[in-house]
């Protein structure tokens, strides 16, 4: 089923962020088939809780750890606590030693693994980002733009995820002004949360480099979208703009859970085009079947034509490549 068609069972939309059962998925249409690597594909899912599997896992804990707070023993005791919203502020609460039981057994489940160490990932991402004249930057400190960059230990898994993300979109993408350096690691400001974009530089701070792997994915091409979006010249975003008019008017936007939970990440998008962007750009490489069964699911027919011209725009900006 395309984009463009009705759901021929006239189901009503689904939850932003929640894939359709197997079997009943939307195939891409035409374009060119393209498959982002099964962690980043884990966002067109809705993210599975551990409450009930991780002993002493609470509701509670759960959401502080997929925010990236951490548990470490501290005075005879324990301590909760983490960044403050990415930046290099934090605050700590006391906490009991099932606490950090649940907390490691939730990392091995989720957390970004340290080990085993890969070299070749790294060497195979500095290659490919030279390449194209993109900048690594690896050091992961306000110096980082003046040093050259070198492998650094427990970080394999992020080389290896971010080697294979960018593998999967268009050549395009990765050139041109619009994306000149990729830095992993640092602080940014408080308002900047795990990640940003600015002028070209795309950002993964130590607070996405720690946390859960869903997160490092998704923020990661969240970033790359506000690269997509600059490149997209004025023009073209403010044909974006006026197809989120009506999309956001009507609460009609499509959220995934990554650090934030669907409903949050809709908010985020409700009033910027840029983010709405961004956002999209997320969704449409990582989770096509579930962008796409959002689209055929618009019973109102003027959200239906502009989610379908939406699709439109981003295939064609990523030269008729359609994700599954």
């Amino acid at each position: 089923m395309s984009p463009g068609a009705r759901d021929p069972e006239g189901k009503g939309p689904r939850p932003a962020g929640d894939a359709e059962p197997e079997g009943d998925v939307p195939a891409a249409g035409p374009g060119r088939p393209g498959r982002m690597p099964e962690e980043a594909r884990a966002l067109g899912s809705p993210w599975k809780t551990l409450v009930g599997e991780v002993p002493g896992l609470t509701a509670e804990l759960e959401r502080d750890f997929r925010f990236g707070q951490t548990v470490f023993p501290f005075g005879g005791g324990y301590r909760i606590g983490g960044s403050v919203k990415g930046g290099s502020s934090t605050t700590w609460r006391p906490a009991e030693e099932s606490d950090y039981q649940a907390y490691h057994a939730w990392k091995i489940r989720e957390g970004i693994p340290e080990g085993p160490e890969d070299i070749e990932a790294f060497e195979l991402l500095a290659e490919l980002l030279a390449s194209h004249h993109v900048e690594l930057w690896n050091l992961g400190h306000k110096f980082a733009p003046k040093m050259p960059s070198e492998y650094l230990p427990k970080r394999s898994w992020i080389y290896r995820i971010a080697l294979d993300m960018l593998r999967s979109l268009p050549e395009e993408h990765l050139q041109g002004e619009h994306f000149a350096a990729l830095q992993l690691g640092g602080w940014g400001p408080a308002s900047a949360k795990a990640s940003a974009y600015e002028k070209g530089r795309v950002f993964i701070y130590d607070f996405a480099l720690g946390g859960a792997k869903r997160t490092m994915a998704g923020l990661f091409l969240h970033e790359m979208g506000h690269a997509h979006e600059a490149a997209m010249g004025a023009a073209r975003l403010d044909e974006l703009a006026a197809l989120h008019a009506p999309i956001a008017e009507k609460n009609a936007l499509f959220g995934l859970e990554f650090l934030l939970d669907a409903e949050s990440r809709k908010v985020y998008q409700q009033f910027l085009v840029t983010e709405f962007a961004a956002e999209t750009y997320v969704a449409y490489s990582a989770a096509g079947p579930a962008l796409r069964a959002h689209v055929t699911g618009q019973e109102d027919p003027v959200l239906g034509e502009a989610w379908r011209k939406v699709y439109d725009l981003f295939r064609e900006s990523f030269a008729g490549i359609e994700y599954d």
